[in-house]
């Protein structure tokens, strides 16, 4: 499937390996959850490709239908009417060895993908832990990512992504910052912040060597430092 000579990417050959052990029939499922695994959750739960209840499960689903309600009755606010994402270079996913089944583990994404916040989050630690020991790191980054979701939805951040070596904060256009204290705000990081003006106002961050080490948290921090800039009754 590829010639002698050519180097494969870590992905694609992860994906070959996926295609030769699952050659039975019906492995199509166990193909896909294992691609999951490769290229990690991503905003493959999120609202643009989810489907039926079947698909998505009870109770994400009357999560969407209520959404979608609100949004028909003229309820739905600014906030529900964007999609934040989180595109940053961390192994977040469940781990073979720690979930083995494949539909289970599929009904665990869904649950972390719903994550809304800390005390969510803190039970959900609880109740893995009680059903499978010990929760290991991916999963906790999955969780963490969830709750980056949130925050960064809370806001006013459509998308936060690493471009290089910064890491980039793409404002929802309705967001009302306030302009006074943007440039103390860019002073906290002196040469490491910067702010791009265009239709989509985008904070562009380069983290020094020690927040690398744990980009996650520092990303969730800016996230939070981010919400402080807004108007107090946006």
């Amino acid at each position: 499937m590829y010639r002698r000579n050519e180097l494969l990417k870590e992905q694609a050959e992860k994906r070959l390996k996926a295609i030769r052990e699952f050659t039975d029939l019906g492995s199509g499922f166990k193909i896909a959850m294992r691609d999951l695994e490769i290229r990690g959750a991503g905003n493959l739960l999120g609202a643009e490709q989810s489907g039926h209840m079947e698909a998505v499960g009870y109770e994400l689903y009357c999560k969407m239908l209520s959404e979608a309600v609100r949004e028909l009755t003229g309820e739905e606010g600014e906030k529900e009417s964007f999609e934040s994402s989180v595109n940053l270079p961390v192994n977040a996913y469940i781990p073979r060895d720690y979930i083995p089944m494949e539909a289970e583990k599929l009904f665990w994404y869904k649950r972390i993908a719903a994550i809304k916040d800390q005390t969510e989050y803190d039970d959900m630690i609880d109740e893995l832990t009680d059903r499978y020991g010990d929760v290991p790191q991916p999963v906790i980054r999955l969780m963490d990512v969830a709750l980056l979701k949130e925050r960064a939805h809370s806001s006013y951040i459509m998308l936060i992504e690493q471009k290089g070596d910064s890491i980039r904060f793409v404002m929802n256009p309705k967001a009302r910052v306030k302009v006074d204290e943007i440039d103390g705000f860019l002073k906290e990081y002196p040469g490491r912040m910067k702010i791009l003006t265009a239709a989509e106002p985008t904070f562009v961050w380069t983290p020094d060597k020690e927040e690398r080490t744990d980009l996650l948290a520092g990303v969730s921090g800016l996230t939070d430092r981010i919400s402080l800039l807004l108007e107090p009754d946006f």
